[in-house]
């Protein structure tokens, strides 16, 4: 009699952990936990932490300050490259020895910050920098921020929804270093928008303004082809020659020499490490903090980068939904590029703006809230998840938003097929 009562006794308590169990993985699937009501919490307090921790990294000293009060963040090389091209010394950046020695001057400190970006990003920083050097920190994150906001207003169609996105971690991650994600981020999703509208002229001048930062362009012009889409293509190219024009006009042809140059150093310092690779985002990086050495490492890069380039095509080929095409291009190129770090994860903000906004239309497929969370809550985790734990996680975040987007593409293959006995079999089952 004991031990049929003890059985009684353990049945129910099974099958509460087993329906509890049930509970969990059902609200993963669906994603209704997340409620906007606990979005907007989590954004509300999002905001005031963003709006404290900028105020006291601008007016109240702190740890990233040099000696004699220099905030010493990724913003001091573009501010000053804008500085020597107002100077009317634009090749100085360029030159890493003579530019440490003027960061050093004005900081006090030998912490150096290298410029490998072309003239025409010094020249869009030499109009900032005609402002005091905190003055212009805040005002290039707030436009740049802005700019951004305005993009996810535009894919949206809902303000609230864009200030949403433009407060997630990896977007203050960004704003904090002073770094120009937020800008390319919303340059990238100003050209998705234009192809969607068919806007393809406006597409391309984006595009082409993008091309302040190269490396992030190497699968759109695959994506343009694969797309049929010439007339971005031409515009962008058009919009990159005129841009470039405009920066010899004002600095002179003699920088563009000097850029082309330093270029290489751009590669011997990623891998030498002398940016360290737990705070780069890169498949090439990831295999480093494993141990490989810099041909093994390469041969993983492009193995990615080739994978990454045959989702862009096959997405870019098949079907014409910005809830395919941004996440595939836009996780592609974080896959392919082996230069790349954690504030460019900023960029998956655009792809993920294309997701909700089509999941909010269309519905969520399974685990993609989930999944939109992971991607979210980690993109500003990843180097300190790198540094701490050894673990490079980083290239797992454009990896899981590619899969999202060739997700979506099998999901309307897969409803275009004809249904053929389906049909049948699924009007027996009602009948």
């Amino acid at each position: 009699m004991m031990e049929s009562q003890g059985n009684a006794f353990e049945e129910p308590n099974l099958s509460n952990q087993n329906q509890t169990q049930s509970l969990w993985f059902r609200a993963v699937r669906s994603g209704d936990w997340f409620t906007w009501d606990r979005i907007g919490f989590a954004c509300l307090c999002s905001a005031i932490g963003f709006a404290l921790g900028f105020a006291w990294m601008l007016l109240v000293p702190n740890t990233f300050r040099s000696p004699n009060g220099t905030l010493m963040m990724d913003y001091l090389s573009f501010w000053l490259a804008g500085k020597q091209a107002l100077l009317g010394t634009p090749d100085l950046p360029y030159v890493p020895i003579e530019f440490a020695e003027i960061q050093k001057q004005l900081s006090g400190s030998d912490k150096f910050f290298g410029f490998f970006y072309p003239p025409t990003f010094q020249l869009l920083q030499s109009v900032f920098a005609l402002l005091p050097y905190r003055v212009a920190f805040a005002a290039f994150v707030a436009l740049t921020t802005g700019l951004l906001w305005f993009t996810c207003r535009l894919i949206t169609g809902k303000w609230l929804l864009a200030a949403c996105l433009i407060l997630i971690p990896a977007c203050a991650n960004n704003a904090f270093h002073g770094q120009n994600a937020a800008l390319t981020a919303a340059l990238y999703g100003l050209v998705l928008v234009g192809v969607e509208r068919n806007r393809m002229f406006l597409a391309g001048l984006a595009l082409g303004i993008l091309t302040i930062k190269p490396q992030l362009g190497i699968l759109v012009p695959i994506a343009l082809i694969a797309s049929l889409n010439w007339r971005t293509f031409i515009s962008a190219s058009v919009t990159t020659l005129v841009f470039a024009a405009v920066s010899v006009a004002f600095l002179g042809i003699g920088v563009w020499q000097v850029f082309w140059l330093q270029a290489p150093v751009a590669t011997a310092v990623m891998e030498q490490g002398n940016v360290e690779w737990t705070k780069m985002i890169s498949v090439y990086a990831s295999a480093r903090q494993f141990g490989l050495g810099n041909v093994p490492a390469y041969v993983i890069q492009i193995v990615a980068g080739i994978g990454a380039l045959a989702c862009v095509w096959t997405a870019w080929r098949r079907s014409g939904s910005m809830a395919v095409r941004a996440p595939v291009l836009l996780g592609g190129t974080l896959l392919a590029t082996p230069f790349a770090l954690s504030y460019d994860l900023t960029l998956l903000i655009v792809p993920c703006a294309f997701l909700i906004r089509e999941g909010l239309k269309n519905g969520f497929l399974p685990y993609e809230k989930a999944l939109l969370a992971v991607v979210i809550g980690l993109s500003a985790s990843t180097g300190p998840i790198a540094i701490w734990l050894g673990i490079p996680v980083a290239p797992l975040l454009p990896w899981l938003i590619l899969w999202l987007g060739m997700r979506r593409l099998k999901a309307q293959v897969d409803d275009s097929r004809p249904s053929g006995h389906g049909d049948q079999i699924s009007g027996t089952v009602s009948a």
